[in-house]
C-alpha cells in the first residue's frame, strides 16, 4: 500500500462554481476533451468531477445561491484548515465560508485576501497525490493572481501559506510565489478594470484550435495570445457561463 502524500503549499485542486451545470459539462468537454462523473455530496446536491482521460483535474457544481455569478477556484493544501483560516483573519482577509467538512473526502474554508481575491484552503481525507511532472493536455499547469497592488497583496499569502517570492526568470515585473522549492503562482498587476482575481491556466493542443472550439461553445477570447518566451503562450477566455480560465500553449 503506497504512503499517503501531501503537498502542503501547493494547489492541489480546482473547482467551478457554475450557474449552469449543464452548459458546463457541454463547454468544457468540447474545450479540454474532458469527461465527467457525477457523485452525491452528503448534502444530497450532486458533485460533477472532471476527469482528462482517467485523472480527475476539477471538480463543478452548481453555485449556492443565484445571485453568485460562476468562477473558478483554487485550493492549496494545508496542515490545519482552521489553522489557516484564523490566519487569514488576522491578516486582514475575510473568511467567507467554512472551516467545515466537506463529507468524507476533506475539510476546507474559503476567504478573499484584503483586495478581494478568492481563494480556498483544503486538507485531504486521502491525501494530495504526487506532484504532476509535465501536464498533459487537458490538466492544469499553473495559477496566477492579478492583483491591485501586487506588492501589497503578497504579505497576507506569505502569512496565510508560508509563500515567498522571486523574480520570473524570464525577467519583467512578473513575480512567481513558492512555497518551499515548489513554484506555486505568478504575481502581477491586474489588467485596467479587472478586479483583483485567481486564474487557472489548462494546456491545450493550440491555442487557436482553442478558440475556434470556445467560439463553438458559446464563449468569448478575451486575451487571444501572450507569447512567453521560453515557456510557451497563454491566453484567457471566458466559458459559456462567464467564468473566467487560462489556457497554455507549450512549445512545439
Amino acid at each position: 500500500m503506497s504512503d499517503v502524500i501531501y503537498r502542503p503549499g501547493t494547489i492541489v485542486w480546482r473547482e467551478l462554481m457554475t450557474t449552469d451545470v449543464d452548459a458546463s459539462v457541454r463547454f468544457y468537454s468540447e474545450l479540454f476533451g474532458w469527461k465527467t462523473q457525477v457523485a452525491p455530496m452528503p448534502d444530497g446536491q450532486p458533485y460533477t468531477m472532471l476527469m482528462a482521460g482517467d485523472v480527475g483535474v476539477a471538480g463543478m457544481m452548481a453555485v449556492p445561491m443565484p445571485q453568485i455569478p460562476a468562477y473558478w477556484g483554487a485550493y492549496v493544501s494545508v496542515d490545519d484548515v482552521d489553522a489557516t483560516a484564523a490566519k487569514a483573519t488576522a491578516a486582514g482577509g475575510t473568511v467567507l465560508a467554512g472551516p467545515m467538512a466537506a463529507g468524507d473526502f476533506g475539510r476546507f474554508a474559503t476567504f478573499a485576501d484584503p483586495q478581494g481575491a478568492v481563494i480556498s484552503a483544503w486538507r485531504s481525507a486521502g491525501g494530495d497525490g504526487p506532484a504532476s511532472a509535465a501536464p498533459g493536455v487537458g490538466e492544469f499547469c499553473w495559477e496566477q493572481l492579478n492583483t491591485a497592488d501586487p506588492a501589497g497583496a503578497f504579505p497576507f499569502y506569505a502569512a496565510v501559506f508560508g509563500w515567498t517570492k522571486k523574480a520570473f526568470p524570464g525577467g519583467g515585473e512578473l513575480e512567481v510565489m513558492s512555497s518551499g522549492s515548489a513554484d506555486v503562482a505568478s504575481l502581477m498587476q491586474a489588467p485596467p478594470g479587472a478586479p483583483p482575481h485567481w486564474l487557472s491556466y489548462v494546456v491545450v493542443d493550440s491555442l487557436a484550435g482553442a478558440h475556434a472550439r470556445i467560439a463553438r461553445g458559446g464563449g468569448k477570447v478575451l486575451v487571444e495570445r501572450i507569447d512567453v518566451p521560453t515557456i510557451g503562450a497563454i491566453g484567457v477566455v471566458q466559458d459559456n457561463v462567464g467564468a473566467v480560465i487560462g489556457v497554455f500553449e507549450a512549445p512545439r
